[in-house]
């Protein structure tokens, strides 16, 4: 009988120690993976284009193409880590490097002008685990030039930042240099982002700063303060915007919550046995 109550207590014992082990096991995966999302580098891609040389179907070819690429705009030059404050007291201006396109060689800029932005449009894409948040979207801005000369032009480039509720505007793209003419709407320019990495499931609202080629300070600006086209646009990287499956969850967070009651059962057996 001893050896029976021996052989019991020894069972249970073990039964608590596997259990106790299981429970650690499950808290240190749940805090390991909660430091990998905080700890996850921002990356985004994006391509801007005029809006007039591309038709829907070809929107969706550099959205696509977006998803392929495997260097992200902050490890290729196009982005930085740094906020619009610190680039704008930059003195050398060093993250303003604008790779000059085909078009905009061809001509020089009209630097007796004044600029602004007359207008913004955004447009949300690609939410696959359909929770109303966006891995990817699109803004369109019309540049507008006014001089005293006539069809004035100037060659430009934008940096684009995002805010996070009202948090510091974070730059995530550069445009190549294009050119804008006048107060036509025909210069409207395309850049579409998709969220790598590193972007929680949030509201986001989005700042454009105009540049002229040659010149090192903001010639325009419009944001979220502007328009609400740039406000608030719920948007989630691409490890939040994924297939939902029931078993992840369970895995994950939850399997402490199936562990407690197998958990307290044995606590009241070995109590019982005990009385």
């Amino acid at each position: 009988m001893l050896i029976t109550n021996h052989t019991t207590k020894t069972v249970n014992s073990n039964s608590l120690r596997k259990l106790c082990l299981l429970i650690t096991v499950s808290f240190f995966s749940v805090t390991q993976v909660t430091a990998s999302e905080l700890n996850t580098s921002q990356y985004t891609v994006s391509q801007g284009v005029f809006k007039k040389s591309i038709d829907e179907q070809q929107r969706q070819h550099i959205i696509d193409a977006n998803r392929l690429v495997e260097i992200p705009d902050q490890l290729n030059g196009k982005a930085t880590a740094k906020t619009r404050a610190a680039i704008i007291k930059d003195p050398t201006k060093s993250v303003l490097k604008s790779k000059s396109s085909n078009t905009a060689q061809k001509t020089k800029s009209n630097y007796y002008a004044d600029f602004t932005i007359y207008s913004a449009v955004s447009f949300l894409h690609d939410d696959y685990d359909g929770d109303g948040y966006y891995q990817t979207f699109s803004v369109t801005f019309d540049a507008d030039i006014y001089s005293y000369t006539n069809n004035p032009f100037g060659e430009v480039y934008a940096l684009l930042y995002l805010s996070k509720n009202g948090g510091p505007w974070m730059h995530y793209f550069t445009t190549d240099t294009f050119i804008i003419e006048g107060e036509s709407d025909l210069d409207e320019y395309e850049v579409i982002s998709t969220f790598m990495s590193g972007y929680s499931t949030d509201h986001y609202d989005v700042l454009i700063d105009l540049y002229q080629v040659g010149y090192s300070d903001v010639v325009a600006s419009l944001s979220a303060d502007d328009t609400d086209a740039l406000y608030a646009l719920p948007i989630e990287s691409a490890e939040y915007d994924e297939y939902y499956v029931e078993e992840v969850e369970v895995i994950g967070g939850s399997i402490f919550w199936l562990i407690l009651p197998l958990f307290s059962v044995l606590l009241m057996r070995k109590k019982t046995r005990i009385i």
